[in-house]
């Protein structure tokens, strides 16, 4: 870089580096005058640096689409037994990819159960309660029957009549059973997990 001073216009040659970038005051080694320089340079665009900028700019749409793709295959993954309750067909095509689809049972309830024991056959009634707000599937019930003293008498699964379950709805369930003894039975039913098929 060349600099000419300003009052004796001697010419001074120096290196681009010993100015700052934000130029600086300097002094004639002549005529001890002092003045302000500014770089005449400007420091070159790093190709590199361009080259990046210009590929993730192209990178940006994709990969927003990308990972908004990953994250609706995340809730569709996790909340499957959800969207399949709203949208039942689509259980065949989680069944395609080898996915179990299981019911939601802190959404299910056991509610209205009755039992009458009359020669020798115990008759259990009730009903499943969706206490979801949204549209839930039923599950298998396991029923126990266990003598006062804590005698297993039976247990046997079964399911309810629907299989899909909106918002606060009840599906009924009712099994016979031949035991002896059971006038004093307690009777225990609770919604089990298991695949889902339609």
């Amino acid at each position: 870089m060349l600099l000419t001073c300003e009052k004796c216009q001697t010419i001074f040659r120096i290196e681009d580096s010993a100015i700052a970038p934000t130029g600086q005051h300097v002094r004639c080694s002549v005529c001890e005058h002092v003045w302000h320089v500014t770089p005449s340079f400007q420091p070159d665009n790093n190709p590199d640096d361009d080259m990046l900028k210009e590929t993730a700019s192209k990178l940006r749409l994709p990969g927003i689409i990308l990972i908004s793709v990953m994250c609706l295959s995340s809730l569709f993954f996790a909340f499957r037994g959800s969207v399949t309750a709203l949208y039942p067909p689509l259980t065949a095509v989680y069944q395609l990819l080898g996915l179990q689809i299981e019911p939601d049972l802190s959404v299910l309830q056991v509610v209205d159960l009755n039992a009458a024991y009359d020669t020798k056959i115990l008759r259990i009634r009730g009903n499943l309660l969706n206490t979801a707000s949204l549209p839930a599937h039923s599950s298998a019930l396991q029923v126990t029957v266990t003598s006062q003293q804590g005698v297993l008498l039976a247990q046997q699964t079964l399911m309810p009549e629907d299989k899909l379950l909106d918002a606060d709805q009840k599906t009924a369930f009712f099994i016979q059973l031949e035991l002896e003894g059971a006038e004093q039975a307690e009777i225990l039913v609770t919604p089990v997990s298991g695949n889902i098929s339609f």
